[in-house]
């Protein structure tokens, strides 16, 4: 008797199934591996010591979940299940670049004609051409204190407040 019957009982009781007989433990010892790495990916979620660890990690239980479907579709036989792993997988690729890019910039979505993050904020403002309008540097000063009210360090960011701790 396999892991799935002893859970799930008659349920998983399947004729094509029954004809491979190593086939339902491999299945069974899968399902067991891929749940450790569940556990160990939902651990990096938790205790993950930067977002992008944690995100990265968010991605990786998301594909696990997905296999997980996926295997238990083929121990039952069926393919009723794996439209289910193409929601997870899209929602999964839409919500990484999503993450991503608050990441990378603190904005998602666009909400106006001009969107800058901290950087080219404060590029735009030391740029002393004659050409930049008014309404223009009133936007960068906008987006500066958009970005100082969210601001997340960016790797480059990081790399800079390390360097002058190392100095110090």
């Amino acid at each position: 008797m396999s892991l799935l019957q002893t859970l799930f009982g008659e349920a998983t009781v399947n004729p094509f199934l029954q004809n491979l007989r190593i086939l339902p433990v491999f299945l069974d010892i899968a399902m067991v591996i891929c749940s450790f790495n569940l556990l160990s990916f939902l651990y990096r979620v938790i205790k993950g010591p930067a977002m992008a660890d944690r995100a990265i990690a968010m991605d990786s239980c998301g594909v696990t979940v997905m296999s997980l479907i996926v295997i238990y579709s083929i121990r039952q036989g069926t393919s009723l299940y794996m439209s289910c792993a193409m929601v997870i997988a899209v929602l999964g690729f839409i919500g990484m670049v999503g993450l991503s890019k608050y990441i990378q910039g603190g904005n998602i979505v666009a909400s106006g004609n001009i969107v800058l993050n901290r950087e080219e904020a404060e590029d735009l403002q030391n740029l002393q051409d004659p050409k930049v309008t008014e309404e223009l540097q009133k936007k960068a000063a906008e987006a500066r204190q958009k970005a100082a009210a969210n601001y997340i360090p960016t790797a480059r960011h990081q790399r800079k407040n390390r360097k002058r701790h190392h100095k110090k």
